[in-house]
């Protein structure tokens, strides 16, 4: 999957690695009951497609297990986000601002879903401290531990996913225009509000793709 992705893409996929796992092994040591783990895989899957995305998120769990080993089993989980990131960008909730936070909630609870069973029947808890707080609080209120991690992960999850989403809405708007234009997946979905090729690109007999709203329209509605 990997050598079949363009250059552009190939070359920010070393960067989001670091961020997942930077991002995650600090704010899970914090009392943030928060994760943000995720930026650099829903980045990649914003710029370059679900695949991607679900790449990226599984080779961040793979990597971060060499420091961290009970990262691994959540692997699936972090492919899962980046292909459901990568589906929202394809299906243009990055169009408009307001819907990127509304995806990465939606994502956040099917991925809580996803990930409570393997938190509770791998390693019987979380290893985050305030995440691990508020599963000792439902269990003290009389859940089982899968009853007590799931309603953990259905508070944490979707607020945390809502946050990333916004976070990369935030950078890849950000982005040149120029840059964005540089990764097919952005051209041919129209993935973000006026996704159209410049004129000094059309002139050089680039792809076109259709444009959305006007072609000087870089920001995204609403």
């Amino acid at each position: 999957m990997l050598p079949t992705l363009p250059a552009s893409t190939l070359v920010l996929i070393p960067v989001a690695l670091v961020l997942n796992i930077v991002l995650g092994q600090f704010v899970g040591s914090t009392l943030v009951p928060f994760y943000l783990d995720a930026i650099g895989t829903v980045l990649i899957a914003v710029l370059a497609g679900p695949a991607a995305g679900a790449a990226t998120g599984a080779l961040s769990s793979i990597v971060w297990s060499f420091f961290n080993p009970t990262v691994l089993p959540f692997a699936a989980g972090a492919a899962l986000i980046g292909c459901l990131a990568g589906l929202a960008a394809r299906y243009g909730l990055f169009r408009r601002f307001y819907l990127a936070p509304v995806a990465g909630f939606i994502t956040g609870i099917i991925a809580g879903v996803v990930s409570a069973p393997v938190a509770a029947f791998v390693f019987g808890g979380t290893s985050g401290v305030a995440t691990g707080a508020i599963v000792s609080a439902f269990r003290a209120m009389g859940d089982t531990l899968l009853a007590a991690i799931t309603k953990q992960a259905l508070l944490s999850d979707p607020m945390d996913k809502a946050i990333v989403f916004t976070i990369v809405a935030i950078l890849v708007y950000a982005l040149p225009r120029r840059a964005r234009l540089q990764f097919p997946f952005i051209r041919r979905h129209r993935v973000l509000a006026g996704t159209s090729q410049p004129a000094d690109a059309r002139a050089h007999g680039e792809p076109h793709a259709p444009a959305q709203g006007t072609a000087h329209d870089s920001t995204p509605n609403g």
